[in-house]
């Protein structure tokens, strides 16, 4: 029986030390477009409730090709989260699209990347059209952009004085505190250092980061990156985060797709299924036409 949906879990890149899911069906489709999810910083594949996992059931449901992996350090993946770097992130995700398109060309390729992934997602896109000249379309949600605090401006200073002589230290030590439900030990501003990642100290805790990285996020001009897309990009944000919102809208070619009453997606249950319907009606324009997204859009 031809057209069944497929789920595939396996390793890719040298030595098989990537992790992802490939969803598709095996009816053959002529320009199909590929979907793939670029986490921010810490996330992994295996979390309960992630969006991720969540958009690729849901796309998966509507017979779309979706890939979802695990950067080197993160998840299931080899590594140590202290190795990862932004350019490491970058290299995961160009090994992941050349895996994945070596038997199935995509007609267009959407990435969606949170946080730090929208970093990560708008450079290999840029890279992966330079090498293809495929289409690559970023989906940005709650991107990384505006003013980044430098790492010694936010960081425990005695932490950040280990790397003086480490080239990675305890995240325990960088962001402190315990009360990971409701936060009222940790540093205001550090917390949202992370939360601008996509970081959330819960995941963070109990592995290092490495001074590579650090150095990465400080040298970061996220505006002029996002400015150099060629096919457009989307950005989905809170309705409340004005700042995001108002950076995102003066982007050449860009859509603003904005989540109703909060600050970020997962302050709120229905934010999640709200920013699914978003990325739902990008990737699929067919079913925008029968069942439009929730968000409100707007065009930059």
């Amino acid at each position: 029986m031809e057209g069944w949906d497929l789920w595939h879990q396996f390793r890719f890149g040298t030595g098989m030390r990537l992790a992802a899911v490939e969803e598709y069906t095996s009816a053959e489709r002529t320009e199909q477009p590929l979907i793939i999810t670029l986490a921010g910083l810490g996330q992994a594949m295996s979390e309960k409730n992630y969006l991720f996992s969540n958009l690729r059931k849901r796309l998966a449901e509507h017979n779309q090709w979706v890939v979802q992996f695990d950067y080197m350090g993160h998840g299931d993946s080899a590594g140590l989260l202290e190795e990862a770097t932004i350019a490491s992130m970058i290299d995961d995700t160009l090994a992941a699209l050349k895996t994945f398109t070596a038997k199935r060309k995509p007609g267009r390729i959407y990435m969606i990347g949170h946080a730090l992934g929208a970093v990560v997602a708008q450079s290999a896109a840029l890279a992966w059209e330079q090498q293809t000249g495929q289409t690559c379309i970023p989906v940005l949600l709650s991107p990384l952009i505006g003013p980044i605090p430098a790492a010694k401006d936010v960081l425990d200073p005695g932490a950040l004085a280990l790397f003086d002589r480490e080239e990675a230290v305890d995240t325990r030590l960088l962001f402190p505190g315990s009360d990971y439900y409701t936060l009222s030990d940790f540093n205001e501003e550090q917390y949202r250092y992370m939360q601008r990642l996509g970081a959330h100290p819960l995941y963070l805790h109990g592995q290092c980061l490495g001074r590579a990285l650090l150095s990465e996020l400080d040298q970061l001009v996220p505006e002029e990156l996002y400015s150099r897309n060629r096919h457009g990009l989307h950005v989905i944000c809170g309705q409340r985060d004005s700042m995001t919102a108002s950076l995102a809208a003066r982007l050449p070619r860009s859509t603003l797709h904005l989540l109703k009453d909060v600050h970020y997606y997962h302050q709120h249950p229905a934010s999640m299924d709200e920013a699914i319907d978003i990325i739902q009606t990008i990737t699929m324009p067919t079913l925008t036409e029968s069942s439009p997204g929730r968000g409100t859009s707007v065009d930059g």
